[in-house]
C-alpha cells in the first residue's frame, strides 16, 4: 500500500473519527505496520505485506486517512501540524510588555505560563521544564484549554516530581507534566476535530536567596511528543534581581568608612519605611524576610556599600551618619535601576558606581559633579564684587 503527502478532508474526516472510536471505546487492531517517510515534499511511505482489509493510517503529526486493499493508495496532507509552546513570566516584579523577562527581589514568586499549542492526533505529550537552579519550583497550579476546562491532576495530567508523583524526571528536568491515557480517550475528538488547540500550564517558583546578581536565571520549556519522543523548539524566560554599589569618597577619591544609610521606595526614606538587609562585610542582601533583617547600610574601609537582591525600580538613598568630622548630604539620592539592569542617578545614566562625595567642616558635600563646586566659585565671585564696589564708594567718599 502506497501513501502520499496530500489530503482528501471527508476522508481524513472519516479516519480521524475511526481513530478516536477505537481509542475510546478500546479496540485494538488485527495488526498494525509502520512505515518512515523522508522530510521532502511529496513524500511517500510504503506499507508492505500486509492482509487484505481494512486501515486506519495516522502519522506522528496527527493527519489521517483510510486505505483498503482493494483501494490501496492515498494520498495525506502532513505539514506544518506539530505541535509547539510558548512560555511567558505573567506575574512577579517588573515584568517586561511581552513577558519574556522580569527582574525581582530575594525571595519573591515568580508565575509562569507554558502554552501548549495542541494538534489533532497529539500523542504520548510530555512537557519539560527546565528551571535555573536558583528558581525553586514550588508547584502546578492550574491546566486549562482554550474553553476554560480545567483538567483533574491524576485523572488528565501527572507532574513528577509531585505528591502524587514523587521522584524525580529521569532527563534531568526540574519537573514534568505528561498526560494520561485516559486524556486523550475522553478528548480524543475535540482534539482531532480542532476544537481543543490550546493547553496552558500555569506554575510557579520562588527565587532563592543566593540568586546570583545581574545574571539571567533561565527558565526552559519544550515538549516531547509521538511514538519517537519527538522534541519540539524550546521557549524560554529570563529573570534577573539587581544590586546597587555605592562608593563613599572625599577629596578627588578617597574612600570613606563608617557612613551610614538607609534605603527605600518612598521618597522620605525613615527608619519604618526603610527596606531590610542581611549584612556579610559591606555586601547587603535584600531580607526575604521583610520583618528581619538591617536597616543601616555602613560603607567598609574601602568606602564600598553593595546593596543586593534588588528588583527594577525607583529607590532613595539617605545618609543618616557621615564619618566623623565630615557633614552628611542634605537629601536623599534618586536612585533607578532599570529594567536591563543600569543605573540612573537623579535621572541621569551612570556607568560603575552611584559615588557619594562628602566634605568637611562647613563645606556642604554632595553626590558628586560640579553642582557644589560651582555654588563656592559664584559665592567666591559675588564676595569678591562686593569688595570692589565698597572699595570704590570709599575711594568716592575720600575725593
Amino acid at each position: 500500500m502506497t501513501l502520499k503527502d496530500t489530503s482528501d478532508k471527508e476522508v481524513r474526516k472519516l479516519a480521524i473519527y475511526a481513530i478516536g472510536y477505537a481509542q475510546k471505546h478500546n479496540i485494538t487492531a488485527t495488526k498494525t505496520a509502520t512505515a518512515s517517510v523522508s522530510k521532502s515534499d511529496n513524500a511517500t511511505a510504503v506499507f508492505e505485506d500486509l492482509d487484505l482489509g481494512y486501515y486506519v493510517v495516522e502519522s506522528t503529526s496527527g493527519t489521517a486517512c483510510n486505505i483498503t486493499t482493494a483501494a490501496p493508495t492515498a494520498e495525506i496532507q502532513d505539514k506544518h501540524d506539530n505541535p509547539s509552546v510558548t512560555k511567558i513570566i505573567t506575574q512577579g516584579g517588573n515584568v517586561n510588555s511581552d513577558g519574556t523577562m522580569n527582574s525581582v527581589n530575594l525571595g519573591e514568586t515568580v508565575f509562569f505560563k507554558t502554552t501548549i499549542h495542541v494538534k489533532p492526533g497529539a500523542k504520548n505529550y510530555v512537557l519539560h521544564d527546565s528551571m535555573n537552579e536558583n528558581l525553586k519550583f514550588v508547584q502546578v497550579a492550574y491546566v486549562r484549554d482554550n474553553e476554560n476546562h480545567e483538567y483533574r491532576q491524576t485523572d488528565d495530567f501527572i507532574v513528577k516530581p509531585d505528591r502524587y508523583s514523587p521522584g524525580n524526571p529521569e532527563d534531568g528536568c526540574t519537573f514534568e507534566l505528561s498526560f494520561t491515557d485516559s486524556f486523550y480517550k475522553t478528548y480524543r475528538q475535540d482534539i482531532d476535530t480542532g476544537r481543543l488547540t490550546e493547553i496552558t500550564v500555569e506554575y510557579l517558583a520562588y527565587v532563592s536567596e543566593k540568586a546570583p546578581i545581574n545574571f539571567a536565571m533561565k527558565n526552559t520549556t519544550w515538549l516531547t511528543y509521538g511514538d519517537k519522543k519527538t522534541k519540539t523548539e524550546k521557549s524560554e524566560t529570563e529573570t534577573y534581581t539587581y544590586g546597587i554599589p555605592v562608593y563613599k569618597y572625599t577629596g578627588i577619591d578617597t574612600a570613606l568608612e563608617g557612613a551610614k544609610f538607609i534605603l527605600s521606595t518612598n521618597e522620605q526614606p525613615s527608619e519604618s519605611n526603610a527596606i531590610k538587609f542581611n549584612p556579610n562585610g559591606t555586601i547587603y542582601r535584600y531580607s526575604t524576610d521583610q520583618t528581619k533583617g538591617n536597616i543601616t547600610l555602613t560603607s567598609g574601609n574601602k568606602g564600598y556599600v553593595n546593596i543586593n537582591g534588588l528588583q527594577a525600580g525607583i529607590y532613595y538613598l539617605k545618609e543618616t551618619e557621615a564619618p566623623k568630622g565630615y557633614n552628611k548630604i542634605q537629601k536623599p539620592i534618586k536612585i533607578e535601576i532599570l529594567s536591563n539592569g543600569k543605573i540612573k542617578v537623579d535621572g541621569v545614566e551612570i556607568t560603575g558606581d552611584v559615588k557619594v562625595l562628602n566634605n568637611k567642616g562647613s563645606i556642604l558635600p554632595s553626590t558628586g559633579g560640579m553642582g557644589t563646586t560651582l555654588i563656592y566659585v559664584v559665592g567666591s565671585i559675588l564676595v569678591l564684587a562686593s569688595g570692589i564696589v565698597l572699595f570704590s564708594k570709599r575711594k568716592e567718599g575720600t575725593n
